[in-house]
């Protein structure tokens, strides 16, 4: 049986919160640890997510883990110890320079950990079951919805913790966007076509729809951001990750460093 052990880590990717029947509003996070492996982390409580010192994306954190016992036994994930959880770092979440966030630092811890392609990725999890990495697609030829958009209308609930604040009830959202692309393992006239799990994406979603609260104008500006200036003004990557029950790639997470700033190009 693994031990408990403490590691140190930069959070990359932050799932969609949903609800656990063992452990109530939960969310899964990735990340890079300080010995440059990626790494799954989970269950971390929603309440880590809320608040004037919730978790945000290239924090760096301290965790009590060991590994997870699960299906596929994917290689990254760990089981965590809630209450072990502390920000140690924010230089790489804040903006540093001139007011901006330092792209050039995050570049240099993220992008050495690009991966050739989905095909290598796939090899990879036949061998050892890595089941994350990043890649930089060749090209992306389409952001899509699945379907009509609905307009989620219902304002944020908060419930009751035991012994903390109110954090925000989970609602439930059509997981229904993705990218179709070609990666570098791509033989002629081949493409991928991968759901999209990005928080920031669904949150939009969510959020867009309430204020703009028309599905046209909804999916024009979700196309805007997430496909035609992530083109035109963006460095885009790809987290992607594999489903906890069978092995199958979706997109879990956006990179998106602004060109010139030291992207791949």
């Amino acid at each position: 049986m693994s031990e408990w052990e403490k590691k140190k880590v930069l959070i990359t990717v932050k799932a969609y919160p949903e609800t656990s029947r063992k452990y109530g509003p939960v969310v899964c996070v990735s990340g890079i640890t300080e010995d440059g492996e990626w790494i799954r982390l989970y269950p971390f409580q929603l309440h880590h997510f809320s608040g004037p010192n919730k978790i945000k994306k290239y924090d760096w954190i301290e965790v009590e883990c060991k590994k997870a016992i699960e299906k596929l036994n994917r290689k990254e994930s760990y089981k965590i110890r809630p209450e072990s959880v502390r920000i140690i770092n924010r230089d790489l979440h804040e903006k540093k320079v001139n007011g901006r966030v330092d792209w050039e630092a995050r570049n240099g811890i993220i992008l050495p950990h690009v991966d050739p392609s989905i095909e290598y990725l796939r090899e990879r999890f036949e061998e050892d079951r890595t089941s994350l990495g990043l890649i930089k697609p060749k090209e992306v030829l389409e952001f899509y919805k699945k379907g009509e958009l609905e307009i989620i209308r219902t304002e944020t609930q908060f419930q009751k913790t035991l012994f903390g604040p109110s954090i925000p009830a989970v609602q439930k959202i059509p997981h229904i966007f993705g990218y179709r692309f070609r990666c570098d393992g791509c033989e002629d006239g081949k493409e991928h076509n991968m759901q999209c799990e990005d928080w920031e994406l669904l949150e939009s979603y969510r959020h867009w729809g309430q204020h703009y609260g028309d599905a046209d104008t909804l999916w024009e500006k979700l196309h805007e951001k997430f496909f035609e200036k992530m083109l035109a003004e963006k460095e885009l990557y790809f987290y992607v990750g594999t489903f906890s029950q069978y092995p199958t790639w979706l997109i879990i997470g956006l990179y998106y460093p602004p060109k010139g700033t030291g992207g791949m190009q």
